[in-house]
């Protein structure tokens, strides 16, 4: 009988370390890399058995209803382009809402990611952590015997599988962690003799994950006042430059992100260029959004994410 990682779904194997899987011992129940994430948070990359159009391959050929988790950081176009490439029945789940500020209704959210991104489908807003909405999504889940969850890396697929699990009285062995392609292959869980619910390995980003980045808990939002050409040092990583009009610049992204005005800032030939309307966002890729209060053109340095300008989210 051939055996699955409990952990990330690889199938064990014993002969090559370099290779999904992998175990020493054959008796054991996950692999090494998931021993070591597990019992000294010691992140090992492998090679992964899947891209993002093998995946959507799985859901569009497997599945009765597909969860498509994402969170409130990461949601963007980029995110939705994907979710419509989906052809079964979906929803999609924005995770981690306890970041989400005061600042933002919940309602006016659904209805502006609704307007912003044209989407149809029901959307379920939910904290798996602090266990909102677990009940709805639980529900709409044991509507069909085989439910699908997807999401991109870090998206919180598998923390949510584990609430799950708890909520109907069984147990899970599958990881979560921020390392990106925590789970690497397909895992089956069953949640009661009629309904299952599957792992698929998260959505690969082409940017480079920081762990440090990306915020843990309640989004605190820092505003910066701008006049004629500033520039905004964010962690020393990249930089913000802004035009000739006095503007409010703020920024959602994690309390470790250290930002301020830089005054000695040598300009780089390495920028991309932003038209903004009045009360807009500029959304960067694993690393929060910019709220902008007034019409402007900026610079940003050094930033080579995925990026995109789109109406206030409040």
């Amino acid at each position: 009988m051939i055996k699955k990682c409990l952990g990330c779904g690889s199938t064990l194997q014993y002969s090559d370390e370099s290779l999904p899987g992998y175990t020493p011992k054959k008796d054991s129940k996950i692999c090494q890399r998931c021993f070591k994430l597990k019992n000294y948070n010691e992140k090992v990359m492998t090679k992964l058995s899947y891209d993002n159009d093998d995946i959507i391959n799985i859901l569009n050929e497997k599945a009765d209803r597909v969860f498509f988790i994402t969170d409130f950081i990461s949601l963007s176009k980029k995110v939705i382009d994907l979710f419509n490439k989906i052809n079964k029945e979906k929803y999609l789940v924005i995770n981690k809402t306890d970041f989400i500020p005061k600042s933002i209704n919940k309602e006016k959210y659904v209805a502006w990611i609704k307007d912003e991104y044209q989407v149809k489908e029901n959307i379920i807003l939910l904290s798996a952590i602090k266990k909102y909405n677990l009940n709805e999504l639980n529900n709409r889940v044991k509507e069909c015997k085989n439910s699908y969850i997807c999401g991109y890396t870090n998206s919180g697929k598998s923390t949510i599988i584990n609430e799950l699990c708890n909520l109907n009285g069984k147990t899970s062995n599958i990881l979560s962690s921020l390392m990106p392609n925590t789970t690497l292959d397909v895992i089956k869980v069953s949640l009661d003799k009629e309904n299952w619910i599957y792992d698929t390995p998260g959505f690969i980003i082409e940017t480079d994950f920081n762990e440090d980045c990306y915020p843990k808990n309640y989004l605190k939002p820092i505003t910066i006042q701008t006049k004629e050409n500033d520039i905004i040092n964010i962690n020393n990583m990249f930089y913000i430059e802004t035009d000739e009009i006095v503007n409010s610049f703020t920024f959602y992204v994690s309390d470790k992100l250290n930002i301020k005005k830089e005054y000695k800032y040598n300009r780089s030939d390495d920028y991309k260029e932003y038209s903004v309307n009045d009360n807009s966002e500029l959304y960067l890729e694993n690393i929060g959004f910019i709220n902008i209060k007034k019409k402007a053109k900026i610079k940003i340095y050094l930033f080579n994410g995925y990026t995109e300008v789109r109406h206030s989210s409040f």
